[in-house]
């Protein structure tokens, strides 16, 4: 004998449902939901179960037990919620509870109700419902409950599926209306970097919207005080809306990254094979970098020792300290930077702990340089040898014909790195002109970490990261302001974070007025005393979250590591994200709803 709960639906009848584990959940999770009715249930495991999917088969050769893991969890939590999902759901729909009763099965326990008239036999009745093992709280319930009510009015407004129709548009049609040059690099730019990029802003537009009008609208139109006098706190509905719009935006970036994903499988398969092997090598993978040591301690020790020399020789009278130790440490940054004519240069990459699995794979050396003349044809050559000898093998290259202010990509063979893990790489410069390699981007060695899926997947919830901040931004300004004013101070904080190179000259020249270029001389003012601490203060709040760019990662092949989503996590969602929310509820628990519409 089980445990069934007995419900009476006005046009379907008795139904009853199990208490306890729910075995067809289990085995079946959303394909169960769906046969059960549970539309929205089975929508949000659908769109749950996808990822999972994606992640047992990119890791599974590679950590079976973490595949394995997160799919069992997935399936436990839907077994153990399963059933009672299921009796929220025909409440929802209108059923009564009857009661709960002791039969064999489901349609006993509905036969012997129907036979006794609607009532549960007095010997058959089991005892009050449970909690269950993952019992949702009160107050967490009333937060589900505000979810719901966003997700109803997404629908009922037609928003869901607009954005939908938007996004598959950006994602289909930009492929269609751009053609790429046949290449991987043409590829990529239109599938991943166009795409993603007109997602992001559609998306991020949409969210600053919707965050903005759910919460001023409903003040302002009086909704808002049939929500404020039922037991629920304001600071459940402000958190409810908000979930309600960040799991709006997961569902939609889940579609939009899914329909990527297939078009780039698909349209990946049409280019030339020599072009599809260099984009499965280069782009749709997720790799790892390693560049030379920090040189900035190197640079220091060195500025340190000629200056000393300097003054030595010279004396400090008549002459500007600052200003002559500033010079000596840009002559020693150039003289590291540049390789002169018919010179060498030679850098050690340290691969660290990755070159264990590196042996037998091949490398990729990722340079830029630039110059200070031109040539007529407008490239320079070059030669590159890679290995120590003696210590490794060695690797030459063919002369190349190298364009500056150009990142060059190119395969050299396994293997060259000595037990250490230190690769050495040195270039020759035949030509007349010097060749500058900046130190933070001149070279770089990047290498296989693992595949592109589970990669694409940490990019997109980094997106998401962003739409969860732009939320908070929303109703952090809905809080206290109208609609209009609200949509306003949002634009105008994505248009200072979109000026943030602005910002950065402002901070980095010291002025906003007066710096001369041709005498590098700075005339400062009273304005500049408050205006330039103001605009550092702001640049740092917003690198916080455009210091991950997951769009370039994802174009160039670069693994997004799981401690770079953590911290994107920590630093958008809980840091930014948390600041504007306890900002936020702090005004909305004081505001007075009553007089809104009046003073409007």
């Amino acid at each position: 004998m089980q445990s069934f709960e007995v419900f009476k639906h006005p046009d379907t009848g008795y139904q009853a449902v199990k208490r306890g584990f729910s075995w067809p959940g289990f085995f079946f999770t959303w394909i169960w939901a769906f046969s059960r009715r549970m539309w929205l249930t089975g929508i949000i495991l659908l769109l749950i179960a996808l990822p999972i999917v994606l992640l047992f088969v990119e890791v599974f050769r590679e950590n079976p037990i973490l595949a394995l893991t997160s799919a069992l969890l997935f399936m436990l939590t839907v077994g153990l919620r399963g059933n009672g999902w299921r009796s929220h759901n025909l409440e929802v729909r209108g059923g009564r509870l009857l009661g709960t009763m002791k039969a064999r099965d489901a349609a006993e326990a509905t036969s012997k109700v129907a036979a006794s008239g609607g009532t549960i036999p007095a010997d058959l009745k089991a005892g009050p419902r449970s909690a269950g093992l993952l019992a949702v709280p009160q107050s967490v319930q009333r937060i589900f409950a505000m979810v719901t009510l966003t997700w109803k009015a997404a629908f009922r407004y037609r928003l869901f599926w607009v954005l939908t129709g938007l996004l598959l548009c950006a994602v289909v049609g930009l492929p269609l209306l751009i053609k790429d040059d046949g290449t991987a690099e043409g590829f990529t730019q239109i599938l991943l970097t166009y795409t993603l990029s007109a997602i992001t802003a559609i998306l991020g537009f949409c969210t600053l919207w919707l965050a903005c009008g759910t919460l001023a609208r409903d003040v302002e139109e009086c909704q808002i005080q049939m929500v404020a006098v039922k037991p629920i706190g304001r600071w459940q509905i402000w958190l409810g809306k908000w979930l309600g719009i960040i799991t709006l935006n997961a569902a939609l970036l889940a579609i939009s990254g899914f329909s990527i994903y297939g078009l780039l499988e698909y349209r990946a398969k049409k280019l030339p094979a020599e072009e599809q092997v260099k984009l499965r090598n280069e782009v749709l993978v997720s790799r790892g970098s390693a560049k030379e040591q920090n040189m900035a301690p190197v640079i220091e020790k060195e500025t340190d020792k000629r200056f000393e020399e300097r003054i030595k020789k010279s004396g400090t009278k008549g002459i500007d300290l600052k200003t002559v130790r500033q010079q000596i440490s840009e002559q020693v940054k150039a003289e590291l930077q540049v390789v002169p004519p018919n010179g060498v240069r030679p850098w050690v990459i340290h691969l660290g702990s990755a070159k264990d699995s590196l042996k037998n794979q091949p490398l990729y050396i990722r340079s830029k340089f630039n110059t200070a003349d031109a040539s007529a044809s407008g490239t320079f050559y070059g030669q590159w040898q890679v290995g120590l000898p003696k210590k490794t093998a060695i690797w030459q290259s063919d002369v190349m014909s190298l364009a500056p202010e150009t990142f060059h990509e190119f395969r050299i063979e396994p293997n060259l790195f000595d037990d250490k893990g230190d690769l050495y790489i040195l270039f020759h410069n035949p030509n007349e002109v010097a060749m500058l390699f900046p130190l933070d981007e001149g070279m770089e060695v990047l290498y296989r970490e693992g595949g592109f899926a589970l990669n694409f997947a940490r990019g997109l919830t980094i997106i998401f990261c962003w739409m969860a901040l732009l939320a908070a931004l929303g109703l952090a300004a809905a809080s206290f302001l109208s609609f209009p004013v609200a949509a306003f101070v949002c634009v105008a904080v994505l248009t200072m974070v979109f000026s943030s190179g602005t910002l950065s000259n402002v901070v980095s020249e010291g002025t906003i007025m007066g710096y001369n270029e041709e005498k590098g001389t700075v005339g400062h003012s009273v304005l500049d005393q408050v205006m330039v601490p103001t605009f550092k203060g702001i640049l740092q709040i917003i690198n916080l979250a455009r210091d991950f760019s997951p769009i370039d990662s994802l174009s160039t092949g670069r693994s997004i590591t799981w401690t770079q989503l953590g911290l994107a996590a920590a630093q958008i969602v809980l840091l930014l994200g948390g600041i504007l929310a306890v900002g936020g509820i702090f005004i909305f628990n004081r505001r007075e709803l009553a007089t809104a519409q009046g003073t409007n």
